[in-house]
């Protein structure tokens, strides 16, 4: 049961019974714009300057609060940049803790990748200046530190990593960013009286009752009429995600982690696991408002009654309310857009050699084993493919670096080849059998990991070393 000081009770009684008595419209005319993080595109060498540091943010919407983030901001930029091209990255960490960050979802050497091998003290700087060699995709950066990359993630250590190819810059696809491609960054987080962030150390599968998205609560954004672009990021540290739209309209599924489905699939929910992204496009050619959700719609008691509850349920759960603008159109452009892929072509590769990895969630471990710095659990040949099957005792997210699988066959059977993409995560639940492509060299020095996707698990050991040679 939660706890409340008289204060606070006498406060939240009174938000209730305001609430009940305000009508729901009045209710998301108060929500506040979507903030759309910066945008780096990378042309012509430009550099990517991130610089880790602290600065201050309102993450409760009342109290400025000492959060961390990227150049000056909560939260970091989005980095835009064409597959075929250079990233000259420059880390500086400003912060009074080591740091390690990877680029989730970058197919890169090992020695180049960064995450927990390339650890920056405060003051220190890493340039290392990385060849993108892959389809597009909806990548992500966050902190990699070993058993204390929950922590920092949490602070702000998060922004988004796009990759564009020529095949996706010459589709129907909207891509004007920021407008009709819109990034969406999802946290859960607890506050204290004051708006700090709540963090729970001991917590294996802890969540927050708050979600924020791009750092606010419940925004709102006006788009135009027509289809929009989500790409969303589950960037929480154990939460997992249902999403769907409270009108309980069509959504397709266009793109997985690391790349394009061969045709959308049309779907009314659909899971995001820790460290999952997905895109999606929204119609909304015709009609009103519509939110995206979490979870299953609402009423105005509903949310009254979560205001009390310690489920672990978020108490607001709209990730965005989409606010169409412009004139209705009866003849929208169609977009039945398909993708070259050769994600399909995985069915009929050489298994190298099948890896059984069971995750025990309760105790944070793989195969009865906690991670260890100095033991190598997969040595793998680089170009090779490998089947591996994850079984859980519940439900977590699985995630490696450096390498990319397509799911061959998962809780609901064998998906079908239009529903095949890349990916570098999956939500596992019972069982799971992945075929993986280790195209990435690395070593011991600057090897990669694999593991649950849950930071909070992912710093009490539950992780592999990888080497691909």
């Amino acid at each position: 049961m939660l706890k409340f000081s008289r204060r606070q009770l006498l406060k939240t009684t009174a938000i209730s019974t305001a609430l009940i008595t305000v009508p729901t419209p009045l209710i998301a005319a108060t929500r506040s714009k979507l903030v759309v993080p910066p945008l780096i595109e990378v042309r012509r060498g430009r550099p990517i300057i991130l610089t880790m540091e602290e600065t201050g943010y309102k993450l409760d919407g009342e109290h400025q609060v000492s959060v961390w983030g990227f150049n000056g901001n909560y939260l970091g930029p989005t980095i835009k940049i064409k597959s075929g091209s250079f990233a000259k990255l420059n880390y500086h960490n400003n912060l009074p803790q080591h740091v390690s960050l990877s680029i989730q979802g970058l197919q890169a050497s090992g020695e180049l990748f960064g995450g927990a091998a390339r650890v920056l003290k405060k003051g220190e700087s890493w340039a290392p200046i990385v060849p993108i060699d892959q389809p597009a995709a909806t990548c992500w950066y966050r902190s990699a530190t070993l058993a204390n990359s929950a922590y920092q993630t949490y602070r702000g250590l998060v922004g988004m990593w796009l990759i564009d190819d020529e095949q996706s810059a010459k589709s129907a696809l909207p891509r004007k960013y920021g407008v009709d491609d819109i990034p969406l960054i999802l946290q859960d987080m607890e506050f204290n009286s004051e708006g700090r962030q709540l963090f729970k150390q001991n917590q294996p599968h802890f969540v927050g009752n708050r979600l924020l998205v791009n750092g606010l609560e419940a925004p709102y954004l006006d788009v135009p009429r027509g289809w929009v672009r989500l790409r969303l990021l589950n960037a929480s540290l154990a939460r997992d995600y249902d999403l769907r739209l409270d009108n309980d309209q069509d959504i397709r599924v266009i793109a997985k982690d690391l790349g394009f489905l061969p045709q959308g699939k049309v779907v009314k929910s659909f899971i995001l696991a820790p460290g999952e992204r997905t895109e999606i496009l929204i119609n909304l050619s015709e009609g009103g408002n519509v939110s995206l959700i979490s979870g299953h719609k609402r009423s105005i008691f509903d949310k009254v009654k979560q205001m009390f509850s310690s489920d672990g349920e978020l108490v607001e759960n709209t990730v965005l309310e989409l606010r169409p603008q412009g004139d209705f159109s009866a003849f929208a452009q169609k977009m039945d857009v398909k993708f070259e892929t050769d994600a399909v072509s995985m069915l009929n590769a050489k298994v190298e050699r099948e890896r059984t990895f069971v995750l025990d969630v309760a105790s944070g471990l793989i195969n009865q084993q906690r991670f260890d710095p100095r033991r190598v659990d997969v040595l793998a040949k680089q170009g090779s493919v490998e089947r591996w099957i994850l079984t859980s005792s519940l439900p977590v997210g699985f995630t490696l670096q450096g390498a990319k699988f397509i799911v061959e066959r998962d809780e609901n059977g064998v998906p079908k080849d239009s529903e095949l993409a890349w990916k570098d995560t999956v939500w596992v639940r019972g069982k799971t059998q992945i075929l993986v492509r280790f195209d990435q060299p690395s070593s011991n020095n600057y090897p990669f990991l694999f593991g649950a996707s849950n930071l909070m698990l992912a710093d009490m050991g539950c992780l592999g070393i990888m080497i691909v040679q």
